[in-house]
């Protein structure tokens, strides 16, 4: 099982936005509650359930995008700039560990992939985790 919590935000671009964030981890989306502000809370998990080895899971990326809409942004998405994948994670942990920590509340850089030039567009604080079968999440 793989678990995402989706904390906080701070610092989001725009006037009266009301920002959702969306989470695609193997082939499953999904997506908070729209917020209110600049430096929404959002305290929110996803639970993925997945059949995977160790190994698979090398291949699979997780993607978090926040969305702000308001009248004038017309929905736009802004994706992290930390490109969220498992692989650079997982290789430096062993296959043999049943459970596999990966990122305890920390901040994502958010940033526009069409214009890397753009600097930062926020932040998103999260948490993400590996659970094996059997084992206790990490409090």
């Amino acid at each position: 099982q793989i678990r995402v919590r989706i904390i906080e935000g701070r610092q989001l671009p725009g006037n009266n936005i009301k920002p959702v964030v969306k989470v695609h981890v193997c082939g499953q989306t999904h997506r908070t509650r729209i917020k209110r502000g600049n430096n929404p809370f959002f305290d929110e998990i996803f639970f993925y359930n997945v059949h995977m080895t160790p190994l698979e899971l090398l291949d699979e990326t997780v993607s978090i995008r926040v969305r702000k809409t308001s009248a004038y942004s017309q929905g736009c998405w802004m994706p992290v700039a930390s490109s969220g994948h498992f692989t650079r994670l997982l290789r430096n942990i062993p296959v043999s560990c049943s459970s596999v920590f990966l990122v305890m509340r920390k901040w994502l850089l958010l940033s526009d992939p069409e214009d890397t030039s753009s600097g930062a567009k926020g932040y998103i604080k999260v948490s993400m985790f590996v659970l094996g079968t059997g084992d206790e999440p990490p409090v």
